[in-house]
């Protein structure tokens, strides 16, 4: 998995600006040797699982990595842990060119021994397994407030098992979403959805969870296996940060879906998870995809493309839907919702839902306008009569109709494919 490494590279590539206290200080050096205490606290509270003695990192482990990261999320340094235990001596160097009196720096704890039950290596997400915070109080030389910081556990990991049918379920993808999980990517931060591809099948997942909410809730689950199923489950369960868990979940296989399929019906066509909905008129039933194009679960944003290559990812008779697709859809009976907390327009279709997630957009694919959470854009087929623009599905708080605003052909929009019913 991907996901806290990537986030670990943005944080080591964001730009940002100077703080105002750096102006006209005329002070080349802005680099300063760091001597901290640091602590992962009690073992017992921070990493037992339930009815397990195992802790997901019992100690820190000699020359082990905390990436320093100040308030605008760049990188200014990394200290290493000069011996092995629960407490050690953080050393290294560090670049106050770009920090304030007064601010606040993040500490991101990295392990390159971390162990869990025998899983070592291959848990990329338990790199960013831990994080504490100190103030700075000096620049010249670089001081803070107090020399000890105290790393608090940032989240669980939880040993999957599923079942279909009483069989196992080998799994080559995974999405799982829940109010308060948290999954960091090259895009940003994503909240509400955890995904992954497994390079190899297997019937057991390590996953790492970051999750803000320590209450029981449904974790919902899109699970594809090697051969290329589809499945789909829920789990109520209380997963805290820190500590370690087993869970074993019962999945639906969703079924094959054709042209007799009624509205409403939830299953499988041309290798992805959809539903039937009727657009009436010609245009009659279509298979529309229950995730965006990229994505893992419906509350996953996936991918943002332009015009040009709105369905480079697309194959087996998916398509991007036309206008008039789009216009018919956005007919639907409509809510703005927020869904395992992601916000975004729920469909009623039948005795069933379809959510699209308000992902935003990128301004010319690559300014970071984004908008997530407040808007979504929705690409169609069918250009407009301005040059350089092309209808799109846009909406906030209500569904509106199809509209050329904010549809440049260059911006990157989502996707959310349609396919004929055979």
């Amino acid at each position: 998995m991907k996901s806290i490494c990537g986030m670990l590279a943005v944080l080591a590539c964001t730009a940002c600006s100077n703080n105002s206290d750096d102006a006209g200080s005329g002070n080349d050096n802005h680099f300063w040797d760091v001597t901290l205490q640091a602590s992962m606290g009690s073992a017992t509270n921070r990493a037992l699982g339930e009815g397990t003695g195992n802790a997901i990192i019992a100690s820190f482990a000699k020359d082990d990595e905390v990436v320093v990261v100040d308030a605008d999320g760049k990188t200014v340094g990394t200290l290493k842990a000069k011996t092995a235990g629960e407490d050690t001596t953080l050393e290294g160097t560090l670049d106050a060119s770009t920090l304030g009196v007064g601010e606040e720096v993040s500490l991101y704890y990295l392990s390159q021994t971390a162990n869990y039950d025998g899983q070592k290596g291959t848990l990329a997400d338990i790199s960013s397994y831990a994080k504490g915070t100190l103030t700075v109080s000096s620049k010249d030389p670089l001081t803070f407030t107090t020399n000890s910081v105290s790393l608090a556990p940032q989240q669980s990991i939880t040993k999957f098992s599923f079942t279909s049918g009483g069989s196992n379920v080998s799994v080559r993808t995974f999405g799982i979403a829940a109010p308060g999980l948290v999954q960091y990517d090259v895009d940003g931060e994503t909240v509400g959805a955890v995904t992954g591809t497994l390079a190899t099948a297997s019937n057991e997942v390590y996953v790492a969870l970051r999750n803000t909410s320590t209450t029981q809730q449904t974790y919902s689950f899109y699970i594809q296996d090697d051969a290329g199923n589809w499945y789909k489950g829920t789990k109520n369960a209380t997963l805290t940060n820190g500590k370690n868990y087993t869970a074993s979940v019962t999945l639906m296989k969703l079924p094959t879906l054709n042209g007799s399929s009624e509205e409403g019906s939830v299953g499988v066509i041309g290798g992805l998870p959809a539903i039937v909905v009727d657009l009436g008129g010609t245009i009659g039933k279509k298979a529309v995809a229950l995730m965006n194009t990229g994505a893992l679960c419906p509350e996953h944003y996936g991918k943002y493309y332009t015009f040009a290559n709105q369905s480079s990812e697309l194959k087996d008779y998916w398509v991007v839907p036309t206008q008039a697709e789009l216009k018919a859809l956005a007919g639907k009976t409509n809510a703005w919702v927020t869904q395992n907390g992601v916000d975004g327009g729920l469909f009623t279709i039948g005795s069933e839902k379809l959510f699209l997630p308000a992902a935003g957009f990128y301004d010319n694919n690559s300014t970071p306008t984004l908008l997530n959470d407040t808007w979504g854009y929705y690409w169609s087929s069918t250009s407009t009569t301005t040059e350089g623009y092309a209808y799109s599905l846009q909406f906030n708080g209500v569904i509106t109709t199809l509209s050329l605003n904010s549809s440049e052909k260059t911006d990157g929009l989502s996707v959310r494919p349609f396919h004929s019913l055979p």
